[in-house]
């Protein structure tokens, strides 16, 4: 198992953890006085997981081997194609295209609003805060801001 750690939006990374069932706690290994994030394991049927696929690269030479950052993902180990143990690095600007996605995906959740609005009868504010309580979202980001851009997305869907 390779593991890769980079850095995105905290409220991102907190989505992923929350989303994909994972603790946000670090864990410790005992035979290492560092702590570490717990690795993120996405399913091959995820869009993020085949970006990690298509966007590693191998390590350039002089780039240091100690990772810092606030998500880590389990690398994809396909049987044929990228070998993870060489496949290993993300550079900045691959970096920036997972964290697009990964706001994507969480978007897309989010505008989900509209159809617990109409199914549910739940009122939109209400739908953010559970949304925002959920995924723990309340200090990484504001309520106001996510609504905001809701509010934008279902204009454009309008027009």
């Amino acid at each position: 198992m390779v593991t890769v750690t980079f850095a995105i939006k905290p409220y991102l990374a907190g989505y992923m953890y929350v989303r994909y069932g994972q603790s946000l706690e670090s864990q410790s290994h005992s035979n290492s006085p560092s702590r570490l994030p717990t690795p993120i394991h996405l399913s091959h049927l995820t869009p993020i997981y085949h970006f990690l696929h298509q966007l590693s690269v191998p390590r350039p030479q002089g780039v240091s081997w100690k990772e810092t950052g606030n998500i880590t993902f389990v690398l994809p180990s396909p049987r044929l194609g990228k070998n993870p143990e060489v496949y290993n690095y993300f550079g900045q600007a691959s970096i920036l295209i997972i964290e697009k996605e990964i706001e994507v995906e969480m978007k897309a959740e989010l505008y989900f609003l509209l159809e617990n609005k109409f199914k549910n009868g739940v009122i939109y504010v209400k739908s953010m805060h559970e949304f925002m309580e959920k995924y723990d979202m309340a200090e990484s980001v504001e309520e106001e801001s996510l609504m905001r851009a809701f509010q934008r997305w279902r204009k454009k869907m309008k027009e």
